[in-house]
């Protein structure tokens, strides 16, 4: 060695970063060549979300001392929940909208369910679409994609000029059974591109060629309605991250855990709305087999500021579904399965018009956050009710770089307090107790979704206040063990920082399989495989991949069942067109899940391929040391009603079990080890919490 310092080779990775932009921080994750990890919170700026990423960048390039060399050739995937956030608050981009003449109300009748049968005054989700903006336009297509009655390009003109004329943003196609062919919707969309090249033209063939108009049209509703504020801030992002000598190809994590560019994303934010509950899940899959948990079944609870999100890892991997909803809307794409709930460290506590006590789903975010962040709030929130049980200490800061301010939740919590005639401790107990029994019923309902109980799970708590709540929510649903791993509350940025990229195709078939021909079945996986090998060649440049997968599967139903089971396949099955291997997994899949088989037909409803593009990733990942706080002092806390006395340790020397009552600080989180339980560090700098 010459002692000198010399510059990366083009192309070689210099690090890794990870981004999650969340309702009350922004979360960063740096992984150097040599696997030290560095994490960083800022505070997230709502009204300009881009901002707080690139103030993150700002820190850790002081921290660290970055070069322009090293900035250069960094590996950076981002998530967010812009997109979730625009769909729940309702403040996206107005949309128009063109189906096929007799469906104009296609999108308010939506499946006729109502969210409580019971009400009388129970009301479907209003769409994203005003019923003024809609419109209908002659021709048809059958169910098998044939035309019975040409397009009429002059009625598309004229319905495209009376939108435009209303001031919509962009405009959506959805055609009677465009899945099984796009002719009339590609036809529609060249006449309104060539005469308005400002409006953004979507059509649902294009976002997602699956049957069932509703979902279909819904789901290209989405994208439109979200893509002007993706689209800025991804234009934020990456021109302040040229700005900063950040100039390899950034990306952003997609719904289904993995990466994808953020150019492309940018053009079709559907695929990323569930970005960063996504990302945590895949993390929490890493650190798991890190730990020794190598195919393991795990429920996921992310807690953060804002909301609980809920997932399931199964066999070691992340469960996908084509039937998740986000604010009242169906999501056919495939993405990580998880649930929200709106009970979060910002979770604002209040009495409702009973006079009862009640925990969200309204939060209080970043601004101005919980009282006790000190920011002229006079709202109490969970964060305050743990501060005032002892669980946080006024002399840590909270992620390292906000002081707690205890004076402030007392007086916010009295404004609860006293209407009930209860004492503060009081109050902050039950809004415990509260915010624990609903994250308890959300699992208790995700796990009898996917058929399973949940003694044979172990639990994988994570964000900022995840490892307070873990313990306590597996007592609620009988789980033995919890996870915490070692970076809490930036595991979805951990997350994003190692994620593949991945992508996923579908391809129309809607076939009997007594039915198929010898040629369908290998026609349809080889224009899967190549539109497969032209998006790996799309991200594989700035993703610099060193190697593919591929995961086939088929959606199938017997004939006149209304229910899908999604069938995993063999690619030699469709190169040889093997009828009885897919109908034997099919049986098989249908009896996991239902219980039983039918001699009936099968329909072979769409094929699917999961790809997936392999990245470089760091070895030998290790935490950045931190400053070691003072000896610290056992302190009284409360816990169900009972005040007892924990003892306090830092998590970053801790090398010795721990039993309850304790809380274990560090940077970004503050772990609970109730009585009963034990924490015991794990390999991959895990923790793991047992009951004894």
């Amino acid at each position: 060695m010459d002692g000198n310092v010399h510059p990366p080779k083009a192309g070689q990775i210099t690090g890794w970063l990870g981004l999650d932009v969340g309702g009350t921080f922004t979360d960063l994750v740096y992984i150097d060549q040599q696997g030290m990890l560095t994490r960083r919170k800022v505070p997230s700026t709502p009204s300009k979300p881009g901002q707080s990423t690139l103030d993150g960048v700002d820190l850790l390039i002081k921290v660290l001392g970055l070069t322009p060399d090293t900035l250069a050739q960094i590996q950076h995937v981002h998530s967010s929940t812009i997109a979730t956030n625009t769909l729940i608050e309702r403040d996206g981009a107005t949309v128009g909208f063109i189906t096929t003449s007799g469906f104009r109300d296609m999108l308010e009748l939506q499946r006729l369910w109502v969210p409580n049968a019971q009400r009388y005054d129970s009301e479907r989700p209003l769409p994203l679409v005003e019923r003024k903006n809609v419109r209908e336009v002659v021709g048809r297509l059958n169910a098998d994609g044939e035309e019975i009655e040409p397009l009429d390009i002059a009625a598309v003109e004229k319905a495209a000029q009376e939108l435009v004329e209303a001031g919509v943003d962009g405009i959506v196609i959805c055609f009677l059974h465009s899945f099984r062919n796009d002719a009339h919707e590609a036809a529609a969309a060249a006449a309104i591109r060539a005469r308005w090249q400002s409006v953004s033209v979507s059509t649902s063939s294009e976002v997602w060629p699956q049957a069932r108009e509703f979902e279909r049209a819904t789901l290209a509703t989405i994208d439109t309605y979200v893509q002007p504020k993706i689209a800025a801030y991804v234009r934020q992002l990456t021109e302040g991250l040229v700005a900063r000598g950040v100039t390899s190809e950034a990306f952003v994590a997609r719904s289904n855990g993995g990466g994808e560019k953020a150019k492309n994303v940018k053009n079709r934010p559907v695929v990323a709305v569930l970005s960063g509950p996504a990302a945590g899940v895949s993390g929490a899959a890493r650190v798991a087999a890190d730990a020794g948990w190598e195919a393991a079944d795990l429920i996921t609870v992310d807690i953060g500021g804002t909301s609980a999100d809920i997932g399931v890892i199964r066999g070691g991997a992340p469960v996908l579904s084509s039937e998740e909803h986000i604010a009242d809307f169906p999501i056919l794409v495939p993405t990580v399965a998880v649930s929200s709930i709106g009970a979060g460290g910002g979770s604002l506590i209040w009495l409702d018009q009973a006079g009862s006590l009640a925990v969200g789903p309204k939060s209080l975010g970043a601004s101005p956050g919980p009282a006790c962040y000190g920011r002229q709030s006079d709202r109490p929130a969970m964060t305050d009710a743990f501060l005032l049980s002892g669980w946080l200490g006024t002399e840590q800061l909270l992620a390292g770089m906000l002081p707690l301010d205890i004076e402030r939740s007392r007086q916010a919590m009295a404004t609860v307090a006293g209407p009930l005639g209860w004492s503060i401790e009081e109050v902050a107990d039950a809004a415990v107790s509260i915010g624990v029994a609903m994250m308890a019923a959300e699992t208790m309902r995700v796990l009898a979704r996917r058929g399973v109980d949940s003694p044979t799970f172990r639990l994988v708590a994570f964000g900022g206040a995840g490892p307070l709540i873990g313990a306590l929510l597996a007592d609620e649903v009988h789980i033995k063990e919890v996870l915490i791993p070692p970076t809490p509350g930036a595991l979805s940025a951990f997350g994003a920082a190692t994620a593949n990229a991945e992508g996923d195709l579908v391809q129309p078939v809607y076939t009997l399989l007594s039915r198929l021909t010898e040629t369908v079945l290998p026609d349809a996986a080889k224009s899967l495989d190549a539109r497969s090998k032209a998006w790996l060649d799309d991200v594989g440049l700035g993703a610099r991949l060193i190697g593919q997968e591929y995961d086939w599967a088929a959606d199938m139903h017997y004939d006149g069942q209304g229910y899908d089971v999604t069938v995993k396949l063999k690619r030699e099955w469709l190169e040889n067109s093997d009828t009885k291997a897919i109908a034997d997994a099919f049986h098989a899949a249908h009896k996991l899940t239902f219980g039983h088989v039918s001699t009936r037909d099968i329909w072979l409803k769409e094929l699917r391929v999961h790809v997936t593009g392999i990245v470089p990733k760091p070895g030998n990942i290790r935490l950045a040391p931190t400053e070691v706080p003072e000896k610290l002092k056992p302190r009284q806390i409360r816990l169900n009603g009972e005040i007892l006395t924990a003892t306090v340790h830092f998590r970053d020397n801790l090398s010795e079990a721990v039993d309850g009552p304790a809380i274990i600080e560090q940077l970004d989180t503050t772990t609970l080890v109730p009585p009963g339980w034990r924490a015991t560090t794990a390999p991959g700098d895990n923790l793991i919490l047992t009951r004894i």
